[in-house]
């Protein structure tokens, strides 16, 4: 009983190390999931045809000139008859 049990203490110490170990990594890989999903899901306001962009960047296709523009992860192209076309990530 005597050298068994310092093995035994052994074992339950990996095994205990292996799900904190485990919780850890699940507990991160939920987190970049979250960035991911809120990456993906963003879309930038639009209101009256102006878009808000972060960090407070304003597109018009009026104001600005026709081009491609970045609005967060989003990419906005004026064309040069000021119609806009949107491409977000999905």
């Amino acid at each position: 009983m005597a050298v068994e049990a310092p093995y035994i203490i052994a074992i339950i110490g990996v095994v205990l190390a292996f799900f904190i170990g485990f919780a850890v990594l699940m507990t991160n890989t939920q987190q970049a999931l979250g960035y991911a999903n809120s990456i993906r899901t963003y879309n930038p306001p639009i209101i009256n045809g102006t878009f808000y962009c972060p960090g407070g960047t304003i597109i018009n296709p009026y104001i600005n000139a026709s081009g491609l523009y970045q609005c967060g992860p989003c990419l906005i192209y004026i064309y040069p008859n000021a119609t806009v076309h949107t491409s977000c990530p999905r």
